[in-house]
């Protein structure tokens, strides 16, 4: 029965379904059945299919299989889509929304071929890639991007609509976000990195403010399991880089108002977490609200915290490994002063040559004039297994100080997905 047009519109909505509700894996297990059966069928093909509404299944089909390859490390299962010459925003009778979804579609591709090869010139890709969404960015309408002042939520036509438009710019920022994660804690020590910590704390803050547009108006009902994990992976990119720059100095008054604006946004999304973990039946938000707590308590010591020895590692699957330790005190370790003013070589590239894949996992050690043992700056490390080809083994220099650290473990989707049936 599976193999008919009803079947296979069933099964994708089976995978939707799992997108939804937090299976990641078994919505990729789900959609590959489907995009193997859809070309059994021929939707794939542009031209030739006579099934009515194949085409549509076949985008579906494609578009969840390659947010699931993004966020789970997997490649794609199809090709890319295609586009007749007259398949464009200056159309007027085009529909723009489904426009931006499949040319966003075909990026994503090219973000999740790169993150998969081992190819030298990484950067280069990235840098063609941005350009890419750039360009897509551009092509929307004006006012395109703008958050409604109001979002309805009376399930009508126009309150699905403008849902599924930020659905789509979250997925938009979020893929810019992934894009630029790699290269971000490397800015500190190479300038040339610096656009891609913009590019990713940029892209985070966007996703937020949709995020808290959606969760003001009440559209509780809209929203699912990975839209509360992205919002945590972005409020998590935020905070690290709050807490790498705390204590630099030399801030600007504008810095100085974007990071109390930013450090506005997470309390925000605490907040709007909270409300949902009331009662423990949201998983994800309750495990959400422990995360954000010890990110925030790590960034002001001397916080009331379940936390107590300052230093965390955190392991959100589908996302990365996170280390954050302060230095040993000088009574402790007085040879550590050095190790810690400089725990990792430099390892700077000419201009001329492309990083490596292994040097994708990044690292930030805060130097400045003055600085002593007794500086309460964390040190900050990042491994992604988003990225098959990287080590995502804590940094040996991190290991190196055995000092006492909590152990966080965001198992939420992990959980759900060992949960339940698995028979297919």
């Amino acid at each position: 029965m599976v193999s008919t047009t009803e079947g296979l519109e069933c099964l994708i909505f089976q995978g939707l379904y799992h997108i939804n509700a937090g299976n990641p894996r078994r919505a990729w297990l789900t959609l590959r059945r489907a995009l193997n059966l859809g070309q059994l069928m021929g939707i794939h093909r542009k031209k030739g299919s006579t099934i009515p509404g194949g085409r549509q299944m076949w985008f579906q089909a494609v578009q969840a299989d390659r947010y699931l390859g993004l966020l789970l490390g997997l490649p794609c299962g199809s090709a890319d889509l295609e586009f007749e010459p007259d398949e464009n925003f200056q159309n007027p009778n085009v529909n723009v929304d489904e426009l931006f979804n499949s040319k966003l579609c075909n990026i994503v591709g090219r973000v999740i071929e790169r993150n998969q090869s081992e190819n030298s010139q990484v950067y280069t890709t990235t840098q063609n890639i941005d350009e890419a969404l750039e360009q897509l960015h551009n092509d929307m309408p004006t006012g395109w991007w703008e958050i409604p002042a109001f979002i309805p939520n009376d399930g009508s036509l126009e309150a699905v609509q403008i849902f599924n438009r930020i659905m789509s710019e979250m997925w938009y920022f979020q893929v810019v976000a992934i894009l630029h994660l790699p290269f971000m804690l490397r800015a500190p020590k190479e300038r040339r990195y610096e656009y891609s910590r913009f590019s990713c704390l940029k892209a985070s803050r966007e996703m937020i403010d949709r995020y808290l547009a959606l969760r003001r108006a009440g559209t509780t009902s809209f929203c699912c399991n990975v839209v509360d994990f992205g919002a945590l992976t972005s409020t998590v990119t935020l905070y690290l880089v709050s807490i790498m720059e705390s204590e630099t100095g030399g801030e600007s008054q504008a810095q100085r108002q974007q990071k109390e604006s930013d450090k506005a946004m997470v309390h925000a999304v605490l907040k709007h977490m909270e409300d949902l973990s009331q009662g423990g039946r949201d998983f994800v938000a309750t495990q959400s609200v422990s995360v954000i707590k010890s990110l925030l308590a790590i960034g002001s010591p001397g916080s009331p915290s379940d936390h107590q020895t300052g230093n965390l590692k955190l392991t959100i699957p589908y996302f990365g490994t996170i280390s954050i330790v302060r230095p040993p005190p000088a009574e402790q370790n007085e040879a550590s002063n050095l190790s810690y003013l400089q725990p990792f070589p430099e390892q700077s590239l000419p201009m001329g040559q492309e990083p490596t894949p292994q040097s994708w996992q990044g690292s930030y050690t805060p130097r400045s004039p003055g600085f002593t043992t007794q500086t309460k700056m964390p040190m900050i490390s990042f491994s992604s297994c988003q990225f098959p080809n990287l080590s995502c083994q804590q940094p040996q220099q991190i290991q190196d100080w055995s000092l006492p650290e909590d152990n966080l473990f965001f198992d939420s989707l992990l959980q759900t997905d060992l949960e339940g049936n698995w028979i297919y």
